[in-house]
């Protein structure tokens, strides 16, 4: 299950009340029809753990969103992380972009950190990269997503 999507009750066979773990919003989903059998016959294992639990990898890096017509609006809005920042008041408030190193924000004391202790550092290993990013926020006082 997704950490920023959780499933809260599962109202009919395809259709589900969910709650966004970072605003406490709730909405309800239901699964497109013509991803109803895929859906009820595939196991969804994300390779992150924060995946949506309604994406699903249909393999070849290709990801398909099984509740798209009624997606709420944050979902809508939503643009792909790597990372997401999120200030103490559950604030999002900066995110590196899904597959890159490019990090958007518009909070000047953020920048000023990425740019001194994570954009100027050399770590050419993906993971170890991310760790250093999370330890650096983290120490400021920030929370991650990944």
């Amino acid at each position: 299950m997704g950490e920023i999507i959780e499933i809260i009750d599962e109202l009919d066979p395809f259709v589900f009340r969910i709650k966004f773990t970072v605003t406490n919003e709730e909405r309800i989903v239901s699964v497109d029809t013509e991803k109803r059998d895929w859906f009820r016959l595939h196991d969804n294992k994300m390779p992150q753990p924060m995946a949506c639990p309604f994406l699903w990898d249909t393999g070849n890096s290709k990801f398909v969103c099984s509740v798209h017509t009624s997606r709420p609006e944050l979902c809508r809005q939503y643009s792909c992380f790597r990372i997401l920042v999120v200030d103490s008041h559950e604030r999002k408030i900066g995110k590196v972009l899904h597959a890159s190193r490019i990090f958007i924000t518009a909070d000047a004391y953020l920048r000023k950190l990425w740019n001194q202790e994570i954009d100027s550092v050399t770590i050419p290993d993906e993971k170890s990269w991310e760790e250093h990013v999370e330890y650096t926020f983290r120490n400021a006082g920030y929370r991650i997503l990944r």
